[in-house]
């Protein structure tokens, strides 16, 4: 009996070849990523949205999963988003859960909380009249960032964790409450050396603004929330090169 796998011949390997696509066709729908649709490049992904729910995007070691997509062009309440997205990025195990929205204010100012970053990936919406994307980068130094509470940052060899926030009310000697503010707490990472630094709501300091310098990286503090953290990472280091 001839080996179907050894046998050379034209119709055997023309055979072959259109079950291995078959399979790999079947192997794509059944795991309900996008793929036809998405431009790619070695440091960012464009994924296209639609209104609702998207299908998963497998990008490098994440599975990227746009859960839904809110958009209304005149929104009932004021400061309520325009475009919204529910996303979750899995990484093995662990789920990384976030919104990413866009609203436009009375004065006609835009308001933003993304580029979201996990780990060393950001997250963005690229909104264009009707068309929304969602871009998944590198994060960079020199960019601006929101890092959640609870979450990593990493850039280089540098980690930034968002590690804790704690609503302070001191009051004075008879009991009365004198004021109401943020307390945060960010633990920086590099090689085996850390440290922990803290500062208090922005509105409260009279510059209105933070840099934290840390070994040869300063890290400017742009907004504050019990949320999340709006800031911009500038090495040294890498400015001299």
């Amino acid at each position: 009996m001839t080996n179907f796998f050894n046998d050379k011949s034209p119709l055997r390997m023309k055979v072959s070849k259109n079950t291995v696509f078959i399979i790999l066709l079947v192997f794509i729908h059944c795991t309900g990523f996008a793929q036809s649709k998405n431009s790619m490049t070695n440091s960012f992904i464009r994924i296209p949205l639609k209104k609702g729910k998207n299908p998963s995007t497998l990008y490098e070691k994440l599975v990227i999963e746009p859960t839904n997509l809110f958009i209304q062009s005149k929104p009932i309440k004021n400061n309520s988003p325009h475009v919204q997205l529910e996303l979750n990025v899995v990484e093995n195990s662990t789920t990384y859960n976030t919104f990413l929205w866009y609203y436009e204010e009375s004065s006609g100012n835009k308001k933003v909380n993304y580029p979201k970053a996990y780990q060393n990936y950001s997250f963005s919406l690229e909104i264009n009249k009707k068309k929304v994307n969602l871009v998944v980068e590198k994060l960079d130094f020199e960019k601006t960032m929101f890092v959640d509470l609870g979450q990593t940052a990493v850039i280089g060899n540098l980690e930034i964790l968002f590690k804790d926030c704690i609503r302070e009310s001191p009051e004075d000697i008879n009991g009365n409450q004198t004021d109401v503010f943020n307390s945060y707490y960010v633990l920086l990472v590099e090689n085996d050396e850390q440290k922990t630094v803290s500062f208090i709501s922005l509105d409260k300091l009279v510059d209105k603004e933070l840099i934290i310098e840390w070994k040869n990286y300063k890290i400017l503090i742009l907004e504050d929330s019990e949320k999340a953290l709006k800031l911009i990472v500038n090495n040294s280091l890498q400015q001299k090169r």
